[in-house]
C-alpha cells in the first residue's frame, strides 16, 4: 500500500544519506589522504542498495562459516561494510575477519551498535559465530566498490550479483 512505500522510500532515502554523506566522503578522504586520487579529481563509487538485513534468533547452534565474498561474485574492487543494530555484548556474536588473506587469523571486529565497520570482504575470509542468547542478532551490511578499482559490468562465470547498486559520483 502506499503508506509502506512511503515507509520503505523513507528507509532508502536514509540510507543514501548515510552512505554519501558518511561513507563514501570517509573513502574519498582516504584515498586523497593515501595519494590514491587528487582532492578535486571526481570518483565513482558504486553502493549497493538496499543493504542486507541479517536476522540471526537465538539460542540457536546456526552460524555463517568462513568464507570470501569472492566465493559468490564479488570482485576486488569492493569493500564490505557491517553495522550491527543490536548490542553484540547482549546477543554475544560478533564478526570475524582475518588481517590478510588466507592468514587463518580471525578477530572479532567488536564492532559496538552505533558504529559501522569495514574490511576487504572479498578477499579475505569471515564469519559470524552462533548465538547462545535468548536475543536476535540483527545487523545490516553492503558493499561500495571504487572506480577504477571496481568494474560494473564484471561479473563471475557461473554466478550472478543479486545487489542493486547506486552511482554515486564525488
Amino acid at each position: 500500500n502506499q503508506q509502506e512505500q512511503q515507509s520503505n522510500n523513507l528507509l532508502v532515502e536514509s540510507f543514501h544519506k548515510f552512505v554519501t554523506q558518511f561513507i563514501i566522503k570517509n573513502l574519498k578522504a582516504r584515498l586523497v589522504e593515501h595519494d590514491i586520487v587528487s582532492d578535486n579529481q571526481k570518483v565513482k563509487f558504486y553502493y549497493q542498495c538496499p543493504p542486507t538485513l541479517r536476522i540471526q534468533p537465538g539460542p540457536s547452534k546456526a552460524y555463517v562459516t568462513a568464507h570470501k565474498d569472492s566465493d559468490y561474485g564479488h570482485q576486488p574492487g569492493e569493500l564490505n561494510y557491517w553495522i550491527p543494530l543490536t548490542d553484540r555484548k547482549m546477543t554475544e556474536v560478533d564478526l570475524f575477519v582475518e588481517s590478510e588473506a588466507d592468514k587463518a587469523d580471525y578477530t572479532p571486529l567488536e564492532t559496538d551498535f552505533g558504529y559501522a565497520s569495514s574490511f576487504f570482504g572479498s578477499g579475505c575470509r569471515h564469519y559470524v559465530n552462533s548465538n547462545s542468547s535468548i536475543y536476535s542478532r540483527v545487523s545490516l551490511d553492503f558493499r561500495v566498490g571504487i572506480e577504477p578499482f571496481y568494474d560494473p559490468l564484471w561479473q563471475m562465470v557461473g554466478t550472478r550479483d543479486d545487489h542493486l547498486r547506486k552511482t554515486v559520483e564525488m
